[in-house]
């Protein structure tokens, strides 16, 4: 029987660092990583003794020596670790890394629990005791002439333990110096680019971001992968002196510069700028930077629900396959929801699926989305003989759902051309956002437009006026603190965080307020596609099951406030203070709902089990 392979490989790859190397071993030993793991070094050429001395260390099992005389450069070598390597991940550490207690834990931990993560790296102090890395924010040097993109460190210069840096963070970049990375998403963007990070010893500047490190994370990035700076993990970066023959500064420098150029003429124009520099001094933070809270998932996803590479036909390189799974609750109504049927399959694309989560209706509604899942394939229906309440049935739908975006819809709305494909746009083109929902004629907030251009009873003029809007907001976005439920599209990575929609609200209102405050907890943002419309009746399931719709309301206003500690005195459409309410973070103890166990699949074309399972009250 085959002994199983070790889990991490640490790859450390050398030329002329003898004293940077003996200190990275000698910790490597001292703090040696209770996963499973093997120590790969590359000498590419040493002449001052490393090979000598590595000799000595053959002897432990654990280490494997790879002799490199090819002088191809640092990111060559590490390329070279990482194909000897065995490691369902790889940490790439330069010598001079000193490692603190329990480095690697963090790092495992977070590869193993989150199936987004493709990078993952600590911080990295000096020795006196100041951050030189805590993630790498993406700057764009608006320079005369000579515009520039370049990696730098957040937090640089302040003390280790500096409020900010303690909290883990989703990046677009971290420091190749010291790195830990998925060797499926490490191999499936190429390594590091060799035609860059050439030199071994070259002195850094605080706080600069190696370019070849930078540029890693930005291909993993787009290709759907996350970056995450864990400040758990603390590492010192020594500054050894060495007897290097080969060291030359000029050589240096413009090396440097080339790998500055070549990043530059990459990424300029392509990546999504977290801070950009203008020519007069200072750093302005853009709105669709990629930093924000990392928060652990709460819900282990399958591996393939994430969608992780390009769909093969599409038109821009890097985006992923924008496959949604559409969930519809209903609750007798059927006129209404005949109206909904007929416009989501006039107006979405096949490739997604559409999951009907029926709530006990008695007018003939179960037969037919029964009659659905047989003549269509994408077409899922889950039964329930109960009203089980709305936010429990968007609950078992999310739970069945294989998109990598998930849309709760109400059963009385009407969709038109390209709505999800606009929603799909703007989820994907901005990181940060964990819910979309578009713009309406019939709800509260700021998705609703002051008026529409057709017949809001007979819909006529509806296909022509969603066109025209999304004409003149395509792309557009706004940020709010709050979307409605009535249409709502969830990333799976926020699914996987927070959970799903809060069982206590019932039938239904204020589970969409109370879900997108947990999304901003957890470091989302929630953003109106204003170039997407569809059309909302508005509360028919209430008035079909007889509900006084403002009686629930301030119910369910109630239950809200108690849940997040608003005075219980605060009147209906009161005064909020939001500032207290996001304080403190996402606490999983307090803000996670998991999710119910998906229903057994059942006989009928495309359908679940007819029995009792689930159901929503749109």
């Amino acid at each position: 029987m085959t002994a199983p392979g070790p889990l991490l490989s640490v790859v450390i790859v050398c030329r002329n660092q003898l004293n940077s190397l003996k200190f990275t071993m000698a910790t490597l030993r001292d703090q040696a990583p209770a996963a499973a793991h093997e120590i790969i070094v590359v000498d590419q050429g040493s002449t001052d003794g490393s090979a000598q001395f590595l000799s000595k260390l053959a002897d432990n099992p654990r280490l494997r020596l790879v002799n490199d005389d090819t002088d191809e450069g640092r990111s060559a070598a590490r390329n070279r670790g990482a194909r000897a390597s065995r490691g369902r991940f790889i940490v790439f550490l330069d010598p001079g890394m000193v490692l603190g207690p329990h480095w690697a834990e963090a790092l495992v931990d977070t590869l193993e629990k989150d199936p987004l993560v493709g990078a993952t790296a600590g911080k990295v102090i000096l020795q006196d005791g100041r951050i030189d890395h805590a993630g790498l924010a993406v700057i764009r040097w608006d320079q005369p002439r000579r515009p520039r993109l370049s990696g730098r460190s957040l937090h640089a210069g302040r003390q280790a333990d500096f409020g900010a840096s303690l909290r883990p963070l989703a990046v677009q970049g971290l420091s190749g110096e010291a790195i830990c990375v998925r060797a499926s998403a490490f191999f499936a963007v190429g390594g590091f680019d060799e035609g860059m990070g050439r030199e071994f010893a070259r002195p850094k500047p605080m706080a600069e971001g190696e370019p070849a490190g930078l540029d890693l994370c930005l291909r993993l990035g787009a290709r759907g992968w996350l970056c995450v700076y864990r400040p758990e993990t603390v590492m010192t970066r020594l500054r050894a002196a060495e007897n290097d023959p080969d060291a030359d500064a000029r050589r240096y420098e413009l090396t440097a510069n080339d790998d500055q150029v070549l990043l530059t003429a990459t990424w300029l124009g392509r990546a999504r700028p977290d801070f950009v520099a203008p020519a007069a001094g200072g750093a302005v933070a853009q709105d669709n930077g990629g930093i924000r809270p990392w928060v652990e998932p709460g819900i282990a996803f399958a591996y393939g629900d994430y969608h992780h590479g390009r769909s093969p036909g599409s038109p821009v390189s890097g985006v992923l396959a924008p496959v949604a799974s559409v969930i519809v609750p209903t609750c007798n109504a059927l006129d209404y929801t005949r109206l909904c049927v007929e416009s989501l399959l006039t107006n979405t694309d096949v490739r997604h699926e559409l999951i009907f989560v029926d709530n006990g209706s008695t007018d003939g509604t179960p037969e037919y989305l029964q009659g659905l899942a047989r003549d269509h394939k994408r077409v899922r229906v889950i039964l329930n003989g109960d009203n089980l309440g709305f936010a429990r049935g968007c609950n078992l739908g999310l739970a069945a759902a294989h998109g990598r975006h998930l849309v709760l819809l109400n059963s009385d709305t009407v969709v038109t051309g390209d709505w999800l494909e606009r929603l799909l746009q703007v989820a994907e083109a901005n990181p940060r956002a964990g819910l979309v929902g578009p713009v309406t004629n019939n709800i509260s907030g700021l998705q609703k437009l002051e008026s529409v251009g057709y017949d809001e009873e007979s819909l006529a003029g509806l296909g022509e006026f969603a066109a025209a809007e999304a004409s003149r907001h395509d792309g557009e976005i706004e940020r709010t603190l709050r979307l409605t439920g009535m249409c709502l599209l969830i990333k799976r990575e926020l699914l996987a965080r927070i959970g799903g929609l809060d069982e206590i609200f019932g039938l239904g209102n204020y589970e969409d307020n109370d879900y997108c405050l947990r999304a901003h907890l957890a470091g989302y943002e929630c953003l109106i596609a204003r170039g997407a419309f569809i059309h909302h009746f508005g509360s028919r399931s209430f008035a079909a099951a007889g509900i006084d719709y403002l009686a629930q309301i301030r119910r369910q206003w109630s239950i809200f406030k108690a849940k997040w500690g608003i005075p219980a005195e605060t009147p209906f459409n009161g005064n909020v203070e939001m500032g207290a309410l996001l304080a403190g973070g996402f606490d999983p103890e307090r803000h996670f709902q998991p999710l119910p166990a998906e229903p057994a699949a059942g006989t009928g074309a495309g359908g679940l089990a007819a029995e009792p399972a689930a159901c929503g009250q749109s």
